[in-house]
């Protein structure tokens, strides 16, 4: 028999994921992993600054069998199944993997083209090299907080141009005031407005100009689409679609991770989280899927996140704002503990628990991962604070 060709696109964390699970548990497969960039943790590319090794060791992958190649994809043969790449010339594949993730988005002003991004190691590189005196970072994004922590790390002095709030799809509005604040205490700069245009000198907000020698946009991703795109694969915006199990328009090719729509756990519905964990739970449920298996992992929305050492943003499921745009009917349970500001959300008319959001000054243990089984199995908000302790 034939050993299987599983082909990975993408040397991000949903790629390495995908080939790992490949050569774990498809014992007969031939797995080759391609990517166009060295393989590293993205989501600790700050830590450069500070002069620490971000690469992923891949030695479990090469003992194992997996092929790395340094290549970048061009072409896919959906006829007769081959990959077109650069320098390798066509790969055959019975199963393709798409986890080709996504770039920034430039702002859509005039002059957005002068913008920087922050997603990959060569940015914080950039930053080191030609220390910039002041960085104007546009969003709100946890990138941009990224950002600016890195500019400040670098004695570079950063302002954080943001329209609404920090944070807004992840944080209640009270904690997004009360992170600005402790981030103004270590120096971060805060301008609210909206950027009408960049020059080479920094971005115009409002009717004032942010005086800057560099300009970052943290505003967005754009899906690395293109290449399923001219294959004829359906699309769900600019994201490849996929169904629960990462599957395609084309059966034999798979897509996860930001180039892709995953599916609220709450919701049931399509939507995009352009997350880590979310890529590797993809990565497993598609090649459980070219196993044969019928089920798929379900892809919450969680992240957690630190700033300066002792400020910890957490954030499960829905904030009240973004459950009413889903059709909820919201209310909110306040709690503080210590030195915890945290916010539970749940639908008033079923009680089910449907988020939480959180703020404090050291990490919270497993305590986060108990909520989250809790809102994906849907526990009322009764049960939830009896459990803590807290009574209704």
């Amino acid at each position: 028999m034939c050993p299987l060709n599983i082909v990975v696109v993408g040397s991000g964390i949903g790629g390495v994921a995908a080939a790992w699970d490949a050569v774990r548990f498809i014992p007969d497969a031939k797995v080759r992993l391609i990517g166009d960039e060295d393989i590293y943790v993205r989501h600790k590319i700050r830590y450069v600054a500070h002069g620490l090794d971000i690469s992923l060791d891949t030695s479990h992958l090469e003992s194992n069998g997996v092929e790395i190649t340094r290549d970048r994809a061009i072409k896919i043969d959906r006829t007769n199944k081959t990959l077109l790449t650069e320098k390798s010339g066509e790969i055959p594949y019975d199963y393709l993997i798409l986890a080709t993730g996504a770039e920034p988005s430039k702002p859509p002003v005039p002059g957005g083209e002068l913008a920087r991004g922050f997603r990959r190691k060569e940015d914080v590189e950039y930053l080191l090299a030609e220390r910039p005196q002041e960085v104007a970072i546009i969003g709100a994004s946890y990138v941009a907080l990224h950002a600016a922590q890195t500019c400040k790390d670098l004695g570079l002095l950063p302002y954080v141009i943001v329209r609404s709030r920090l944070i807004r799809k992840s944080l209640e509005p009270e904690l997004s005031e009360e992170l600005e604040k402790r981030l103004k205490e270590r120096g971060i700069e805060f301008v609210h407005g909206k950027i009408k245009s960049l020059e080479q000198d920094g971005p115009v907000v409002d009717d004032g100009k942010v005086r800057a020698d560099l300009t970052i946009s943290a505003t967005g991703v754009k899906p690395n689409s293109e290449i399923a795109k001219k294959a004829g694969l359906e699309l769900w915006w600019d994201n490849v679609k996929v169904d629960k199990q990462g599957r395609t328009s084309d059966p034999r090719i798979f897509a996860i991770g930001d180039v892709s729509n995953c599916y609220d756990p709450i919701t049931g519905r399509i939507d995009y989280f352009g997350l880590g964990t979310v890529a590797t739970i993809m990565a497993y449920n598609s090649v459980n899927a070219i196993k044969g298996s019928k089920a798929a992992l379900k892809t919450p929305r969680y992240q957690k996140d630190v700033f300066f050492r002792d400020i910890y943003v957490r954030s499960i499921g829905f904030t009240s704002p973004e459950a009413e745009k889903a059709g909820f009917s919201p209310n909110r349970k306040k709690i503080e503990e210590g030195d915890e500001i945290a916010y539970i959300v749940y639908d008033e008319p079923t009680g089910r628990v449907i988020g939480y959001s959180a703020l404090s000054k050291r990490d919270s243990g497993e305590k986060d991962l108990l909520i989250l089984r809790t809102i994906l199995r849907g526990a009322k908000i009764s049960e939830v604070l009896e459990s803590m302790g807290l009574g209704a």
